[in-house]
């Protein structure tokens, strides 16, 4: 036996078979949101991570030609 299906509006719990079929429809773009927001959130976390790593790569092959200049200096 299956579980009926419960969505929450204004602190009320109904059925989800009960709800008229604009309010199903509605219920569905309101989850759909939830599910892009936390999409977006994770595709941000990355990008954030990605970001870090490039910026970091970019100061080390500054620091590195800096180094490879010192080096030929001392010659």
């Amino acid at each position: 036996m299956s579980e009926e299906r419960k969505v929450t509006i204004n602190d009320q719990d109904y059925n989800y078979s009960e709800l008229s079929q604009d309010q199903q429809i509605l219920v569905e773009h309101i989850e759909n949101c939830r599910r892009q927001k936390a999409n977006y959130a994770f595709q941000i976390d990355r990008e954030s991570v990605a970001e870090g790593a490039f910026a970091k790569m970019l100061t080390e092959s500054f620091d590195k030609k800096e180094g490879d200049k010192d080096e030929s200096d001392s010659e």
